[in-house]
């Protein structure tokens, strides 16, 4: 402990003590959020034109490597960082060099239904139903092929599939079969880990529900 000073009057001041789990050991520092993904893509042009001229991706900066010694593992030829926010990259797209693509290669598969281990699907949330609705009917307009819904995941909102969230969801995906979600409104925990039920009120009658039919949904531990 340490003594302060505030106006004349002195107090004592306790040291912030680290979090402890259950188990007996420290819990890791706060993690802010998911940052950026990176991904393997096969025709980096391809990639470009999906993110870039589909969904609105910006390129921020392009690395061309024609010397595999000077790559970090030998396969990439071209890297490009993207972004749609004011960060530098939310996506790195990495293009596999031709020479490393195995011959007779079968076509990209979403990855929501392949079985290997790696990516089920990465998502972008905007910032409420009308904005998702907007992107529904941007993608349409694009010829977009939509995997999954549009739908809502919750087991108890008078349109929801069942399943935990309580987001509003759109999946598609991307030419190298990556799945990607566009959603809006997931849930909001309080400080106890519970469902915040101002969110949920707010969030049903935005809908056009009254909350007070529309039970709170369990989250299942």
């Amino acid at each position: 402990m340490e003594k302060a000073k505030n106006r004349g009057v002195f107090f004592v001041k306790k040291k912030k003590k680290a979090h402890v789990c259950k188990g007996g050991g420290l819990l890791p520092p706060k993690l802010n959020r998911l940052q950026h993904i990176a991904l393997k893509v096969r025709d980096l042009d391809a990639s470009l034109q999906f993110y870039v001229d589909v969904l609105g991706f910006s390129v921020i900066e392009n690395i061309d490597q024609t010397d595999p010694a000077k790559t970090t593992y030998g396969y990439t030829r071209r890297v490009r960082f993207i972004s749609c926010t004011n960060e530098h990259h939310v996506i790195n797209l990495t293009e596999i060099g031709p020479e490393f693509v195995p011959p007779n290669l079968p076509p990209p598969e979403n990855s929501r239904v392949r079985t290997e281990y790696g990516l089920h699907h990465f998502a972008f949330i905007v910032d409420g139903k009308a904005e998702f609705d907007e992107w529904v009917e941007y993608l349409k307009s694009k010829g977009v092929e939509f995997v999954r819904g549009p739908l809502l995941h919750s087991p108890t909102h008078p349109e929801g599939d069942g399943s935990p969230g309580e987001n509003r969801a759109v999946y598609f995906c991307d030419p190298d079969g990556n799945a990607i979600e566009i959603c809006c409104d997931i849930m909001h925990l309080d400080e106890y880990g519970e469902v915040d039920r101002e969110w949920h009120a707010d969030r049903i009658r935005r809908d056009g529900y009254n909350p007070d039919e529309v039970p709170l949904p369990p989250i299942n531990r």
